[in-house]
């Protein structure tokens, strides 16, 4: 089957904002017989077309002539892929051409050959479609040009700055490494590492200590084989593991993680104490806490005690150390997210920072005396993070921030004493951790 073909329709049945694309890819080639580098190239297509939208149409509507009238959805869809072959994956002419007409036969639209094939050889050259975007003020040239919502592209240039949101825009829309994650719990290193080479993979180690997080050449075969499903690495991404750096967990302690799904933070945890500390692992929905309880089967842990409730509205037990991993807008993980861009809107970021402060409150009073409670989020909004901080520490004068370079490497942390990972600084996906100490009872 066409390739070109499958992708198609996974983004016609996508709503405009592709949400959820990736279960609709799941969903759509799990009946093809697919090779592995067929699916690769299904997710990348649409994937591609998700993450790179407004610029496509960009670029269409200057082949079209700017002209009023608009495309149906297939229309649209097999364009956007046409362009994208050909701008984004610097496909020739010629085979970005004929590959989308060929799949415009095979869905049966043979009405829409003539007009995908007008368009995809009258597209403008890069120079072309350049000196067009030139003539818009800045934020919204870099919105098409790196197809970001504009809203947000001029909210970062305020925060960061032009060059740092060129740079974080561009980030965005690059391929970011996968990250795995030791299990001292199921074998050690060096048995790993036996492993990994046995299955011809190329190793590169991140960090070392406390536990090795490490990179691949060819994730997806890991994902696949005998040496992740029998538990003995994971996925995190390394930004996200600061959180539990900044919790240091303990052997004997007890410990609350109020939003738990889908467990990368709580395995972290349970693998920091040896198994060995009384974890609660708490989420608000049933699928979620069925995601953590796989996890942890395959991770050979058994320290976990699960719970399913509303983190911002039930009480929880007295415990020594609480971590929010807090619902956030993700503004850091965009370049894991092709389709979260389209999906929020700046009221979101109120929204969220409401929800936030409601679970901070709740999980204060679950602390024992002299407790730590780590806030954390994906997003790189100061509304989410020192904001939502400071006015958690505005209503409870007890607790107190302690430096995050106290726990981990002060190159990942900010003048306040948090952790604040910028991927226009740090080559990494975004995140916020800090760590706030009970002082009074």
């Amino acid at each position: 089957m066409n390739i070109r073909t499958v992708a198609v329709r996974i983004l016609n049945v996508l709503p405009s904002g592709g949400k959820n694309y990736e279960s609709a890819i799941e969903q759509n080639i799990k009946s093809l017989n697919l090779s592995s580098s067929d699916r690769e190239m299904v997710c990348l297509l649409v994937k591609g077309v998700i993450q790179h939208q407004r610029l496509l149409d960009y670029i269409i509507d200057l082949a079209r002539n700017k002209r009023n009238k608009r495309l149906e959805k297939v229309a649209s869809n097999l364009l956007r892929l046409g362009v994208l072959q050909r701008v984004i994956l610097q496909l020739p002419r010629h085979a970005a051409v004929n590959e989308t007409v060929n799949a415009a036969h095979a869905l049966g639209r043979h009405d829409l050959a003539g007009i995908v094939n007008a368009v995809l050889r009258h597209l403008p050259e890069e120079e072309t479609w350049r000196a067009d975007l030139n003539h818009l003020e800045p934020p919204a040239a870099l919105s098409i040009e790196y197809s970001h919502p504009e809203w947000l592209v001029r909210k970062w240039t305020g925060d960061f700055g032009p060059e740092n949101t060129t740079t974080l825009l561009r980030f965005n829309n690059t391929y970011q490494p996968i990250f795995f994650r030791h299990n001292p719990l199921r074998i050690a290193w060096p048995e790993l590492v036996e492993m990994l080479a046995a299955e011809e993979l190329q190793v590169r180690i991140y960090e070392s200590a406390p536990i090795h997080y490490f990179t691949v050449d060819r994730p997806g075969d890991l994902l696949k084989s005998g040496v992740f499903q029998n538990g003995y690495c994971s996925v995190q991404d390394y930004s996200q593991s600061f959180a539990v750096r900044l919790l240091d967990p303990q052997v004997g302690e007890t410990i609350l993680d109020t939003c738990a799904a889908p467990g990368g933070k709580t395995t972290q945890i349970a693998q920091l104490t040896k198994n060995q500390a009384s974890i609660i692992a708490n989420d608000r929905a049933l699928r979620k806490v069925a995601l953590i309880k796989e996890s942890a089967c395959r991770l050979g842990i058994d320290s976990l005690n699960y719970s399913m409730t509303d983190a911002g509205g039930t009480r929880f037990p007295k415990v020594d150390k609480v971590l929010v991993d807090a619902p956030c807008s993700g503004t850091g993980v965009l370049s894991r997210r092709a389709d979260l861009r389209w999906n929020r809107q700046i009221e979101d970021i109120e929204q969220m920072q409401k929800t936030q402060e409601r679970i901070l409150d709740n999980a204060a009073g679950s602390l024992n005396e002299k407790g730590v409670l780590v806030y954390s989020t994906c997003s790189l909004e100061i509304e989410e993070n020192w904001v939502t901080v400071n006015e958690f520490t505005r209503r409870h004068p007890e607790f107190q921030v302690e430096s995050a370079a106290n726990f981990t490497d002060p190159c990942f942390c900010d003048e306040s004493g948090a952790v604040q990972i910028l991927p226009f600084k740090h080559n990494l996906t975004g995140s916020f951790a800090v760590r706030l100490v009970k002082t009074l009872s």
